[in-house]
């Protein structure tokens, strides 16, 4: 191999290497953002409760029945709770306030577990109460009537959605405050609001009581308590 066969080699080495590193040299040359172009933003979250007195009522009564059929037992039940009913329309309740919530037929075993001795018969109904002050009444005139059964009362508000958009609208204020204080102590003052999420139910749990409605002598003596509506939202604001 002569002189000039060894440098044309080398030359097509070179350029080889050369072309190899060209699109890695182009790559450093590019610009990469540096932190002045990044947005600059600030994320706080907020939570704000609302308590409210319950203006609305839930109670479940019902009749248990038993008999050795279960034609019987179905007949019985049928009977009071018609009973029942009455008596609570008597009260100045509307049909539309009741409305049958649970309604089953079993039957009854013997201590062996395989012969059947009679049926049970059970109806609940719903009974929605506007005025709390005649929760105790109505229960005493059911029981009078012939319920013997019952789930309690729920407590709730009407007008939920009132209490859900004044918490939620807090919730956000608290949020604000906060991010002000964080924005002020970089420097900074809050720009245009970038998310809004919300984090919690806005709706009230009811609030369940529990009572005896065959123990009842007279009235129950029924004290609403306080429903509280929490919420928390997450918000981000930009910084300028």
């Amino acid at each position: 191999m002569d002189g000039r066969t060894k440098w044309g080699i080398a030359g097509l080495v070179l350029g080889l290497a050369a072309a190899l590193t060209l699109p890695s040299i182009a790559q450093t040359d590019a610009p990469t953002p540096g932190p002045s172009d990044r947005e600059r933003t600030v994320t706080v979250s907020g939570t704000a409760t609302v308590r409210s007195a319950p203006d609305e009522a839930v109670v479940v009564l019902g009749v248990r029945t038993e008999a050795d059929t279960a034609e019987a037992a179905m007949a019985e039940n049928a009977e009071r709770m018609g009973a029942v009913i009455r008596a609570l329309l008597d009260q100045g309740l509307r049909e539309e306030d009741l409305a049958t919530s649970h309604l089953s037929l079993y039957p009854r075993y013997a201590s062996s577990g395989m012969n059947v001795v009679g049926y049970t018969a059970e109806n609940q109904v719903t009974v929605t109460v506007g005025d709390l002050g005649r929760i105790g009444r109505l229960i005493d005139r059911a029981v009078e009537a012939g319920a013997n059964l019952t789930s309690g009362i729920t407590f709730r508000l009407s007008g939920e959605n009132e209490a859900a958009d004044a918490a939620l609208a807090d919730a956000v204020a608290d949020a604000r405050d906060k991010a002000e204080l964080l924005a002020a102590a970089g420097g900074a003052s809050l720009g245009e609001v970038i998310s809004i999420v919300e984090a919690g139910s806005p709706t009230p749990p009811p609030v369940y009581y529990d009572y005896a409605v065959a123990e009842a002598a007279g009235a129950p003596p029924v004290l609403p308590p306080e429903l509280e509506t929490r919420v928390s939202v997450t918000v981000t604001w930009t910084l300028r």
